[in-house]
């Protein structure tokens, strides 16, 4: 797909744990951040983008974790445990400087029960107020709320959700 692009919609679908959001927020982070390389090097696209970071069923404390793990290359179980080699204890301080350093490229927005409005409003608080360019959305899904916006109108459920990503 060449990369992330303005005004397109790209949908990655897999099973259950193979790593969506891992995927996702390796993706945001590779437009967003500079990372470190395993012998300390800091690696930086030639243009930053803005990224805004829609998660609806982790928390914004698991999302900084994979955004850790992705810049700083190490493991993320390593990070959870607190189990790092002494060159991976230099790497994380150095991901720490740059997520300090860059950190408002990458906005997390948790939304555990998304509805079209609610998503849309956030959208464009995010657009217009921050200049976010890219949204990542993980995931689309059958919520609650967005459920009861169509509760009287006789929708399928599939209908729904296309509904919502086409919002």
């Amino acid at each position: 797909i060449r990369g992330a692009r303005l005004g397109k919609l790209y949908v990655y679908s897999a099973p259950s744990g193979a790593g969506k959001t891992r995927h996702m927020v390796g993706n945001a982070c590779a437009i967003s951040l500079p990372w470190v390389d395993d012998k300390c090097k800091i690696h930086c696209r030639e243009r930053l983008k803005k990224v805004l970071f829609i998660a609806t069923e982790m928390t914004a404390d698991e999302i900084q974790t994979l955004l850790l793990a992705y810049v700083s290359g190490i493991n993320e179980e390593h990070i959870l445990l607190g189990q790092y080699t002494a060159d991976e204890r230099v790497r994380l301080a150095i991901a720490l400087n740059i997520i300090d350093k860059f950190g408002s490229n990458f906005v997390i927005e948790v939304m555990p029960d998304p509805s079209r409005a609610e998503v849309r409003a956030k959208i464009a608080k995010y657009i217009i107020q921050d200049g976010i360019e890219y949204i990542f959305y993980d995931y689309i899904f059958s919520s609650p709320g967005l459920l009861e916006e169509f509760r009287d109108l006789d929708i399928r459920e599939d209908v729904v959700l296309m509904m919502m990503s086409n919002t």
